[in-house]
């Protein structure tokens, strides 16, 4: 879009499913909090965030009565310097920003709920505000079907014993949800957010330069719903048949193997069984340094893995979540890793061959190929997924 901060502003002001800012300020009241994602995500905070809290401005909230509420998920906190460089100085000193850590468990509250299907603890500043905006941005996702909507509060500001259960869920079903918004999974997510008081969303849809091409606001689950339609017809890629080969870069979601992982799943989608998947991914903080068990449970099968969390060996159920789903994909293909952040003794312990660069794995696993080979290649992995025609 030529303008994004009017569109912000065209979505806000005229939101679906749900009534202005205005009317909402006037019947719930001024205490505000935004939930906002880190900076292993491609929302533009920088040019939303003055457009919305000028908008709040607008309607009669007061800064002082804003809070941004960073959505860690499972995620290590962000350094102060790390907030300023995501949000912006200016709204780093206008509003106040906090950190959700999903192991603090006294900022958290559990939400009683009358089917009783999953434990929801939630954090205290979100569930206690008059007001909850969540601003995410929409792209296919391996746990949640696409990103973005009540995803901000689940995984993205609950406790562990939530956050484990619905990847739980997910985990051995990752390539039926990748990219399918309609899926169980997805509506445990939203019943969460229902519960807990989410009061409205306001999200984006970005091209692969991460320009916005639309933006939705209103009803966590309508105006989602909105924005999936267009991230459908950015992200989903129709091939005739899977591939021998896969090269992709995990970009961008490169931060930690924790994080390419997406990427990684994504990508076997276009591979055929038995295939070959070469994954470049920088990941510079290594494997997945807040979730030691994932390394732990090494290379495991799946009911190895499941045997050892019930046998106390490993704890953190998110990592034993996340292992099968990678378990999954690594039964299906071959993986080859390339990354300045994880070596060969480290990726052969989780199971993955490596190759120190990326021209020489290329050579290599082209001369297994026969004449026929079909050969993909995916520069937006983590963003990315496939479909069979």
């Amino acid at each position: 879009v030529p303008e994004p901060e009017r569109e912000v502003e065209k979505a806000l002001r005229n939101p679906i499913g749900l009534p202005t800012l205005d009317e909402l300020v006037k019947k719930k009241g001024k205490r505000v909090v935004l939930l906002v994602d880190d900076m292993t995500r491609s929302t533009p905070q920088k040019v939303i965030l003055p457009v919305l809290v000028n908008e709040l401005n607008r309607v009669g909230v007061k800064d002082e009565k804003i809070t941004a509420l960073i959505c860690l998920g499972t995620h290590r906190l962000m350094t102060t310097e790390e907030i300023i460089n995501r949000y912006g100085e200016e709204m780093t000193t206008r509003i106040r920003f906090i950190n959700h850590d999903y192991k603090d468990i006294e900022n958290m509250v559990e939400v009683k709920v009358s089917d009783g299907s999953i434990p929801i603890m939630v954090n205290k500043i979100y569930y206690e505000s008059d007001i909850s905006i969540a601003i995410g941005n929409i792209i296919p996702h391996m746990y949640a079907g696409f990103a973005g909507g009540a995803k901000m509060v689940q995984p993205g500001v609950c406790g562990m014993v939530t956050t484990a259960e619905t990847h739980y869920l997910a985990a051995e079903n990752v390539h039926q949800i990748t990219g399918n918004a309609e899926n169980s999974v997805r509506q445990q997510i939203e019943y969460i957010a229902r519960e807990t008081g989410l009061t409205m969303i306001l999200n984006t849809v970005l091209n692969a330069d991460h320009e916005i091409v639309r933006v939705v606001a209103g009803d966590p689950v309508l105006a989602h719903r909105e924005g999936v339609k267009t991230a459908e017809q950015i992200y989903c890629f129709e091939i005739a048949q899977p591939c021998d080969l896969v090269i992709a870069s995990s970009y961008p979601a490169d931060l930690d193997f924790w994080q390419s992982i997406k990427a990684l799943n994504n990508c076997c989608m276009a591979v055929k069984p038995g295939g070959t998947l070469i994954l470049a991914a920088s990941d510079p903080e290594g494997i997945a340094p807040d979730h030691p068990d994932l390394v732990k449970l090494g290379t495991c099968n799946a009911q190895e893995a499941k045997e050892a969390y019930r046998r106390g060996e490993i704890k953190d159920k998110v990592a034993l979540a996340t292992y099968l789903a990678m378990n999954l994909n690594r039964e299906r293909a071959r993986i080859v890793l390339i990354s300045d952040g994880i070596n060969k003794e480290e990726a052969s312990r989780i199971g993955l061959e490596w190759s120190e660069s990326l021209s020489k794995a290329v050579e290599d696993e082209c001369k297994k190929l026969t004449g026929d080979a079909r050969i993909g290649i995916v520069t937006h992995g983590a963003d990315l997924y496939f479909k069979i025609k």
